[in-house]
């Protein structure tokens, strides 16, 4: 026997009446328990009890109290004003303290962050910062002083609508009919009345919200594929491995790709991606200048984001 469940020399040296005692208190009934009895051996432990579930006696509920007897509740808390026969205070007992389960109401549902290239994207990321902030960023300050911000959203509207295959495939794949047909009627409205999707008359004029874009992304994810490593490419935004396959399957699923030369889509993708930055100039700003680990942030960012995308 360890320290902790070894019986004191004196009362090791109890009489077999002190021990008959003992035992018969434990096999008291718990009504009998009720009545405060005075101890007549002092005694810093006892040995742990097992739990049986016919034991009516709950004694492990009750820490050893340092003032009087082990097993018993402080003057404090008399054990006589509880009532062991109520039906609900023992299993709210027995949910709090006896199995201790606890649940962190912070927790989130991302999955870990696997980053096993981390010392490449690290360069990359760098890379890419740099390309953005002394390249991209005043090409996109000048954008936005030649281009009106309305003019901006309505080439924002026409880009979102020419991705409308990909996200209504993705939404059929998942199962998510509902957001399929309002995929549907919104590229209608907006490619006949929308001036090929310039103006968002799904929005302003039928009250048809946009639902939460699906990508073949999250359509791997809900069929149980895991996420895999972190990447970063070059000219590309962060992703996992799941997302880059994702990335790929929305580029098949898409009609344009099919019916556009090359050349005239890649400027198209790219006019796409200085409109976003455009419009986004300052989101960032804040961010880049406080953020000391702006690429774990970064990273931590995409992961939580992409497992709100999935959940929703």
């Amino acid at each position: 026997m360890t320290a902790r469940n070894r019986l004191s020399p004196a009362f090791a040296g109890g009489t077999l009446a002190q021990m008959a005692l003992l035992l018969g208190v434990l096999a008291l009934p718990s009504a009998i328990l009720a009545e405060p009895m005075s101890p007549q051996v002092s005694q810093p432990a006892i040995p742990e009890l097992p739990r049986a579930s016919e034991d009516p006696i709950a004694l492990q509920y009750f820490p050893p109290d340092p003032a009087g007897d082990p097993g018993r509740p402080s003057e404090q808390t008399p054990f006589g004003e509880l009532d062991i026969d109520d039906e609900e205070t023992i299993p709210v007992m027995e949910e709090t303290v006896v199995e201790g389960t606890f649940e962190d109401p912070f927790a989130t549902e991302s999955e870990p962050v696997q980053d096993p290239w981390e010392p490449f994207n690290s360069r990359t990321f760098a890379l890419n910062y740099n390309l953005d902030r002394y390249a991209l960023k005043p090409v996109t300050r000048v954008y936005s002083g030649v281009v009106p911000p309305d003019v901006q959203d309505s080439l924002a509207n026409a880009f979102d609508n020419l991705g409308f295959a990909s996200r209504f495939l993705n939404s059929i794949f998942q199962g998510k009919f509902d957001r399929a047909g309002i995929e549907m009627q919104r590229f209608l409205l907006n490619s006949i009345l929308g001036v090929g999707g310039l103006f968002d008359v799904a929005k302003y004029m039928f009250g048809i919200e946009a639902p939460p874009a699906e990508d073949a992304g999250q359509t791997l994810a809900t069929y149980g594929i895991g996420s895999g490593p972190y990447m970063v490419l070059p000219l590309l935004p962060p992703m996992t491995v799941r997302d880059a396959v994702g990335i790929a399957g929305d580029i098949f699923m898409n009609p344009v790709n099919y019916f556009m030369p090359f050349t005239p889509n890649l400027g198209l993708n790219a006019g796409d991606r200085l409109n976003d930055r455009a419009m986004n100039l300052e989101t960032f700003e804040g961010l880049e200048e406080s953020t000391i680990d702006l690429y774990g942030a970064v990273r931590s960012g995409y992961m939580d984001r992409r497992a709100k995308d999935i959940q929703e």
